[in-house]
């Protein structure tokens, strides 16, 4: 679809785009919107908001991407946000997409919305899956049901994108057949439906239309409930309560009728012929995706293959950029270092290798966005999360926090970002929280280092007492930020398990460029500032790390480093593990006289890059075994596996939460953590040693 010359003033028309998850909403949104698109967070919320813009010959249409939800309840916050947004902004049409390979399921949400009397219309997407199952629709049929304009389509293809266009164009009506409000409604809870929606007509707020309330009353709304106390007063809402608490109702039996009401208006609509899919194992194949233990084994699989190949473009970033990193140095060195030392070395030690860490970084992430993309857009996501959900349970969790939970331990950037996969903001939130307490390779290898030096022939014994640690914390943290920061009950995993698509790579591409510009801006952006931060903390005042800030920091806090057996110098070290877990090995090789500098911890960082290691393994052992009680090794090893997450991950952490106040708790809570774990690691390690 090509842009046409905008017209001279602000869009004149807003539309929304709302659906249930899996029914191709988010491709129809971006084949509509192109690159006109604005990711931000909705007003006071934490859910993410997508809107764009696309024109035609006679006007500008403000498109926003409602949240994907089952329904419009108040079970979540992204029910909210779609049915206040509806409620309260009255967009100018609402189009509904709908799977036309799962008709009856996907039609529910636009059974809600039609309730609302919005002008819609509906987008019967995936025909292509539908006509693989052999599915004939007769969308004349349907939209005679129904009363409102259905444009078959399949947005993965562009097929039906200018037909649906032009009925954007032409509008909609609301639909006759939704006249009567009953929504098929018999028995008991009819009874019930027309006496409340008497009771609450004439105390209605602006906005709201009474068959829309008395489902949602019926359905014990505790969100709207409210509402209306507050509009009827006490008084006469409470002979509403009472009728219906006399009367039949319940979220089971509206829903029931609900599913009622979206089966009569489909049949006859549909025509079910041979299915002309051509892969009969597919069947097979999801038997085996959704099995507890081959399916849980091949998640895993899938999940380190697709790990291994972003970190393969993260890696080859790195190839790439490095020996442009060290030419630039070289010739800034060569230009300035005689006559303007301190900004020589604010440039080659801060701003390019800042530059150089930011791009690598965003390269990974890059990835994990492809990855993520690929697996959503295939439609594998719901099963990962289906044979996972059980386990996870057991912590709080839901089955779609295994997979960025599991991804922590290649990197905790990709177990942030791999929390997009969340539908529920409270659940992503809390596992973003919990992301940190996974150890990445960095921690792993410097904590391994530092066991082997230290616990010989017990080393064994201290990984399995670090084991159990973490999955103690996990779960204590789990109960803690979910009761307290994160209050509330969790609804269960609502979800479904859509029919497999073929890749789209424009919607792969569009998903994964779309948040990666997002992550340049807003998280790139953090990491830059804590680079320089920390250049600035290592530089200063002497242009050695050892006469630093820095370390200047380490002997302020070395009463609290005595807490847990630690001299400034081992405290420096974990300080300095902020930067990078790895760079508190060469941290240790500089502070310890082990190497010489003559720079910041940046430069020392960026040499080790250069040459392949972050020490000198084999002196560095040696010369630790003699300078560090077992103790304080031990409170070293169990400080810097809680410790905050590195500085990437902080401002991923910042990009995918837009709240720099959680931001700021993550890494304050894991800093209280660190050193609660490090004073007792140091008692338990003078009474064994």
């Amino acid at each position: 679809m090509s842009n046409i010359a905008a017209v001279a003033h602000e869009p004149v028309f807003t539309v929304a785009v709302a659906g249930q998850p899996n029914t191709g909403k988010s491709t129809l949104f971006n084949t509509l919107t192109g690159s006109s698109q604005h990711v931000g967070n909705w007003p006071g919320k934490t859910v993410e908001k997508k809107s764009g813009i696309f024109e035609t010959d006679h006007a500008v249409y403000n498109v926003v991407d409602l949240p994907g939800t089952y329904s419009l309840s108040a079970n979540s916050q992204e029910e909210l946000i779609a049915r206040e947004f509806i409620v309260e902004q009255r967009p100018d049409l609402i189009v509904v997409v709908v799977d036309a390979s799962q008709l009856e399921r996907s039609f529910y949400m636009a059974a809600e919305v039609m309730a609302m009397r919005v002008p819609v219309l509906i987008a019967l997407n995936m025909m292509d899956v539908a006509d693989a199952q052999g599915k004939r629709i007769d969308v004349g049929h349907m939209e005679a049901a129904l009363g409102v304009r259905v444009v078959p389509m399949t947005a993965s293809r562009q097929e039906g994108v200018a037909d649906l266009i032009e009925a954007i164009e032409a509008g909609s009506t609301r639909g006759d057949a939704m006249e009567t409000g009953t929504w098929g409604i018999d028995g008991a809870l009819r009874d019930t439906f027309g006496e409340v929606k008497g009771q609450v007509a004439d105390h209605l707020p602006d906005g709201y239309h009474p068959d829309w309330v008395v489902l949602k009353l019926l359905e014990h709304d505790a969100k709207l409930g409210g509402v209306m106390e507050k509009a009827m007063g006490a008084d006469r809402w409470g002979a509403v309560r009472d009728r219906m608490a006399t009367g039949m109702s319940g979220l089971t039996a509206v829903a029931e009728a609900r599913y009622d009401w979206v089966l009569k208006r489909l049949h006859g609509c549909v025509t079910t012929l041979e299915a002309n899919d051509g892969h009969p194992g597919r069947g097979r194949f999801d038997r085996f995706a959704t099995h507890p233990v081959w399916g849980a084994l091949f998640s895993v699989g899938v999940i380190l293959v697709g790990f291994f190949l972003a970190a393969c473009i993260g890696f080859s970033c790195v190839g790439l950029l490095q020996p442009v990193t060290t030419a630039s140095i070289g010739a800034v060195e060569a230009a300035f270092a005689g006559a303007l030392p301190v900004l020589c070395d604010m440039i080659t030690q801060g701003v390019i290798p800042g530059v150089f860490m930011v791009f690598c970084m965003s390269s990974f992430v890059f990835g994990i966005l492809v990855l993520i993309g690929f697996l959503e857009d295939i439609g594998y996501l719901p099963r990962m999360a289906y044979v996972a959900d059980i386990l996870m349970n057991r912590i709080g969790l839901h089955g779609k926090s295994f997979m960025p939970l599991f991804m922590g331990f290649g990197c905790n950037i990709a177990a942030v970002m791999g929390t997009r996969v969340i539908d529920s903001s409270r659940q992503r939130f809390l596992t973003i929280f919990l992301s940190s307490l996974i150890p990445c390779p960095g921690v792993m290898v410097t904590c391994a280092f530092i066991v082997t030096i230290f616990f010989g022939h017990v080393a064994s014994l201290v990984v399995v007492a670090m084991g159990g640690a973490l999955l103690l914390q996990l779960i204590l943290t789990s109960l803690l930020v979910g009761r307290t920061v994160l209050p509330g009950t969790s609804t269960g995993m609502v979800m479904e398990l859509p029919p497999y698509h073929r890749p789209n790579a424009k919607t792969i591409w569009s998903y994964a460029w779309l948040h990666y510009k997002g992550y340049l801006k807003k998280g790139g952006t953090l990491i830059a500032a804590i680079i320089l931060m920390v250049w600035a903390l290592s530089y200063f005042p002497t242009g050695n790390m050892n006469d630093s800030y820095l370390a200047a920091m380490g002997k302020a806090l070395e009463p609290l480093g005595q807490l847990m057996g630690m001299d400034w110098k081992l405290l420096t070290c974990l300080c300095v593990a902020f930067f990078s877990k790895e760079a508190a090995l060469a941290a240790m090789g500089v502070i310890y006289g082990l190497h010489a500098s003559d720079g910041s911890l940046m430069s020392v960082v960026m040499e080790s890059i250069a040459q392949g290691q972050l020490a000198s393994h084999t002196q560095l052992a040696d010369f630790l075994a003699v300078s560090i009680s077992r103790p304080s090794a031990l409170a070293f090893v169990f400080a810097i596996l809680f410790s905050i997450p590195c500085y990437s991950t902080v401002g991923v952490i910042y990009f995918e939460t837009k709240s720099m106040k959680w931001t700021v708790g993550t890494v304050a809570y894991y800093s209280l953590l660190s050193f609660v774990w490090g004073v007792l690691a140091y008692r338990v390690g003078l009474l064994l040693f």
